[in-house]
């Protein structure tokens, strides 16, 4: 077979050699559109639901929304390993990560028939949504929206409606949150004392602002069902009816007459204003409150090609959204990239250039050396080739792999070309009649049939890689698949396009005789530097014992990180105050901190987010803040990298830690965690989880090579607690249901409505004046409407007391969890993870309750 590919390779060697530089042609135009990306697709596959539900403590969300998904309609679904679930003040995160190979698509279709029966949960939040499958490094671009003209409503709004339906329309684009929203609404604000004066009850008000507008989610009232205008049939035409509301102001909702008192009108008995909901999160663009829109990719999308296509759709927005100031420059992973190819491509170039300049040299022929360059460039072509008709994205790890071979396909070009002008030379001093054709191919079976086998043999040592699972398996699979690709490359260039050149070169040409002038001399280098060892066994044998010994104590050499350290232009800060800051300390401390980087020479851009944003790729609270740096690509990266260290380390008291983007998005998917060892213990009672993850911290601090062990318990924050009490709120009348209806209306409001107009839809909420929830005193002194149309003081029908709540509840597998964090100092990942399993094997857990050790090491 061999032999036939060779002699066919040669008498169609026109046909060869003509593909092989159309090939190579081919090759180098598509170099540039050829979609390149740092790393790989490292996450496993996984489906996520979000459920918003404003004004839920973590408990709350917990008890109402997690669990009984989670319990009653995602678990058991197919091909699912792990679920895993955050419940934070408002929101419920539950994540599903099916096995390796599943089809995302079809993945996706199994959750959203189990959401069929959503109707099922309490009516307390917004209906659960399935997030868009996301990169594993999803963020591509983020945006900053200011304004000197326009107030951060309008800005919201503009957001909201006609940038990023626009965005969203792009191929690649996953999601687009917005932080800092501010969501234009009409706001019904009562005081209860005022209505008391006025003889008004609250659910009045409520029944008043839902009845006055087209459409209500509260069931309760008429509005609920709309109705239709329908048409008339006159003798000569149809005519369809269409009502228009008379209502888009906060002054013409004031004019609305109150239910049950017709002679006072809605201004009369509250506040009529237009403002916006709570806040739960908060964007900082030129150290000022502002917009942040953050665009994520598909796994599938090429980062360039989605960031080049929003700044085009951001240009052609422009010029109709006069007055607003729109940057992309943020955080953005393309410029990096960028960088990083124009990097290797000069790199290539010039292992490129030094490569055909050693050919020159050892082969001391231009024809030889000629036929050894355009071998390797075809092999490397080839392979490249195979890579984008397959439509795989180029990325380091790829890069790394064809690299590492390189030194096969540039040892095959070189023995083979050699081995080939040797023959010739040989046969033609010899004078033995034989053609040219008959010594190539002699010469290349001579050499191709060993490589041949021993090529196998390499294979075989591969195959192990394939089957690696989780992060490194991610990270390990296209540096082992480049690998082989290029070596396989490199053996069919051998066979057929190495022949052909050769015939069509070197076929009648004389070919120089005699020793090299430069490879000639190194035998006698060689002898006179290496004769010792045979004069001196004793030394040689002791060298060889050492190089075993340090064979031996690789198990003990650290390994830092799996991934390798790029130096990112762009870092991010997590930032993390006490649970129980508010959102304006956390801003204020934000922007100070901004100020203060922004001031470092280097830095080129800094920018923030604190808390969260509607179906972002965070799950924080308001206590949390991400802090984003861009630096210089012409500046001193490690001294600006230390100066930002320096600044943040400046505010003590506050979590903080700075990464890069690569570093923060790795390390979430290794653990969930940015620790590398990581022991999670399980169970439902968090007194006993508590107890066990002590256990687990105490035994981890015996074990040798581990240090700082720690315990994360569930941060807690100040949560003011109302318990009805039945014995007082008996005389009025009133249940526990009427006092928490009420009480949440005024504190956190109830949408009573929509309005619909200009193509966008805005709420209309009815809730408390601002001095009526400012504090606990407020709170306490709340006027709670009674049945007989009286009015009774929350402290006096119930129980107020402040006391510690969750400020995130942690699941995963459908049990609590709780984890125990270390560093790993002075031995080998291997001996640390065996000694940790055997420790938490000794551990006494009560039925249902369990420890695993996960994170990186666990991992490797």
């Amino acid at each position: 077979m061999m032999r036939w590919l060779i002699a066919s390779s040669m008498k169609l060697r026109l046909v060869v050699v003509a593909v092989a530089g159309l090939m190579i042609l081919i090759g180098i135009e598509q170099f540039d559109d050829t979609p390149m990306d740092v790393l790989p697709e490292f996450s496993r596959p996984y489906v996520e639901i979000q459920t918003e539900a404003l004004g839920l403590s973590a408990d709350e969300v917990e008890a109402m929304i997690t669990t009984p998904l989670e319990a009653d309609m995602l678990n058991g679904t197919p091909w699912v390993e792990e679920v895993r679930s955050q419940s934070i003040p408002g929101l419920s995160s539950i994540v599903l990560v099916f096995k390796k190979g599943t089809d995302l698509m079809r993945a996706r279709q199994m959750v959203q028939e189990r959401l069929t029966q959503v109707f099922a949960l309490p009516n307390v939040s917004k209906p659960p949504v399935m997030i868009n499958p996301r990169s594993s490094t999803s963020r591509c671009v983020e945006i900053g929206l200011t304004s000197e003209t326009l107030s951060l409503i309008e800005m919201s709004v503009l957001a909201r409606w006609t940038i990023v339906p626009r965005l969203m329309g792009l191929p690649g684009v996953a999601n687009v949150s917005i932080w800092g929203q501010r969501k234009r609404q009409l706001q019904v604000q009562v005081e209860p004392e005022k209505l008391r004066e006025e003889g008004v009850s609250l659910m009045q008000v409520i029944k008043t602002a839902g009845n006055a507008l087209w459409a209500s989610p509260l069931s309760f009232l008429e509005a609920s069902t709309p109705g239709t205008g329908g048409w008339i049939d006159t003798p000569n035409q149809r005519l369809g009816i269409r009502h228009v509301l008379p209502i888009s102001t906060p002054e013409e909702l004031a004019q609305v007459t109150v239910e049950g008192a017709p002679w006072k009108r809605l201004g009369d008995v509250a506040t009529v204003v237009e403002d916006h909901q709570p806040l739960i999160g908060e964007a900082i663009v030129k150290d000022e409150p502002a917009l942040m829109l953050v665009v994520d990719k598909f796994p599938w999308a090429n980062t360039s090609e989605v960031t080049e296509e929003v700044e085009e759709a951001l240009a052609a927005l422009r010029p109709g959204l006069s007055g607003l100031e729109m940057d992309s420059s943020l955080f953005r992973p393309a410029t990096y990239l960028d960088s990083a190819v124009r990097n290797v491509s000069r790199a290539l170039l010039i292992g490129a250039v030094l490569v055909i300049a050693a050919l020159f040299v050892f082969l001391f022929n231009w024809r030889t050396a000629l036929i050894g360059s355009a071998s390797i460039l075809l092999s490397a072509m080839t392979a490249a080739m195979v890579l984008y008709l397959r439509g795989i994205e180029i990325n380091m790890m790829i890069l790394a792999g064809l690299m590492l071979a390189l030194s096969v396909v540039i040892d095959d070009a070189l023995v083979d070309v050699e081995n080939i002008a040797r023959r010739l030379r040989d046969a033609r001093n010899a004078s033995n009649g034989r053609s040219t054709a008959n010594i190539i191919a002699g010469a290349v079976l001579e050499m191709r049939s060993p490589l041949f086998y021993a090529t196998l043999i390499l294979f075989t040592a591969v195959i192990p890689v394939f089957f690696l699972i989780g992060v490194t398996g991610a990270f390990s699979r296209p540096l082992a698949a480049s690998y082989v690709l290029a070596s396989l490359a490199s053996m069919v260039v051998a066979l057929t396009v190495t022949p052909a050149l050769s015939l069509m070169f070197l076929q009648g040409v004389s070919l120089r005789e005699g020793a090299h002038p430069i490879i000639g001399r190194f035998p006698r280098f060689h002898d006179g530097v290496f004769s010792w060892v045979s004069r001196t066994p004793r030394v040689a044998f002791i060298a060889v014992l050492v190089m075993a010994c340090g064979f031996l104590a690789l198990p003990v050499v650290r390994q830092e990180s799996l991934l390798p350290d790029f130096k990112e232009t762009d870092l991010v800060i997590r930032w993390e105050g006490h649970a129980a800051a508010s959102h304006p300390a956390m801003s204020r401390i934000t922007r100070r901190v901004c100020r203060e980087l922004r001031s470092i020479p280097g830095v080129k851009n800094v920018s923030a987010h604190v808390g969260r944003a509607i179906m972002s790729d965070k799950r924080t609270n308001v206590d949390a803040a991400e802090i984003w740096v861009s630096i210089d690509p012409t500046a001193d990266y490690d001294g600006t990298v230390r100066a930002v260290e320096d600044v943040v380390a400046g505010y003590p008291g506050l979590s903080r830690e700075v990464l890069t983007y690569l570093q923060a998005k790795f390390r979430e998917e290794l653990s969930g965690t940015s620790d590398s060892l990581v022991v999670r213990v399980y169970g439902e009672d968090m007194n006993v989880i508590r107890k066990k993850a002590a256990e687990v911290e105490q035994v981890l601090a015996t074990i040798d090579g581990i240090a700082d062990p720690k315990a994360h318990y569930p941060r807690e924050m100040p949560t003011l607690e109302i318990e009805v009490d039945l014995e007082k709120a008996k005389p009025y009348g009133l249940k526990p249901g009427d006092v928490r209806r009420a009480a949440t209306s005024l504190v956190a409001g109830v949408e009573v409505g929509n309005l619909f107009e200009e193509q966008k839809v805005f709420d209309v909420v009815v809730l408390g004046t601002p001095d009526t929830r400012h504090s606990l005193t407020s709170i306490q002194n709340l006027l709670i409407d009674t049945p007989s149309g009286s009015h009774v003081r929350l402290q006096d029908v119930a129980d107020l007391r402040i006391v510690p709540a969750p400020t995130v509840i942690h699941r995963d597998s459908v049990a609590r969890r709780i984890d125990v964090t270390a560093n790993l100092r002075g031995r080998g990942v291997a001996a640390v993870a065996a000694d940790v399993q055997s420790a938490l094997r000794q551990i006494d857990f009560p039925l249902e309750y369990r420890a695993e050790l996960l994170g990186e090491y666990a991992e490797r």
